[in-house]
């Protein structure tokens, strides 16, 4: 089973190269996330993940943000994943750079199963050797094939 419970494609995984704010990290992988069929209405889950994070920050410390929105238009969970290496100040708890971000579109209707997917990328990430490895991924593939491996 993948690491995180669900598997996340190649397509839906970015390595942001360069210094960016946390806006350009989120619409990076909203770009990623927008260009899958199960997120019907790409502009209005622009605007939520953009409000959503206004109310306060989800960088959640130890350099990483967990962005996530629920929506009616959403159809399935999906999940996408920034590596930014030279870390982007997302306003964390912690007040420390971020350099792995998250993020959930989820169904309104799929509580218990966004819950769950949420607890297990949180235990997860609690593995320092995952979370090293993760943040020193050179490319999407790499990501993929270590978050996807069975």
């Amino acid at each position: 089973m993948p690491i995180f419970g669900k598997e996340i494609p190649e397509s839906q995984i970015c390595v942001i190269r360069k210094k960016v704010t946390k806006y350009e990290v989120l619409n990076t992988l909203i770009d990623a996330l927008i260009k899958n069929p199960a997120i019907e209405k790409a502009e209005e889950f622009r605007k939520a993940v953009f409000d959503r994070e206004e109310i306060t920050s989800t960088g959640i410390g130890g350099g990483i943000a967990i962005p996530h929105v629920r929506m009616d238009s959403v159809k399935e969970i999906v999940i996408g994943v920034a590596i930014v290496p030279e870390g982007v100040d997302f306003d964390a708890i912690d007040n420390q750079p971020v350099y792995l971000v998250v993020l959930f579109a989820t169904p309104k209707s799929k509580d218990k199963e966004y819950l769950q997917l949420v607890a297990k990328v949180m235990q997860a990430l609690r593995d320092e050797n995952l979370y090293q490895r993760l943040i020193k991924c050179q490319s999407p593939y790499q990501v993929a094939i270590c978050l996807n491996k069975n």
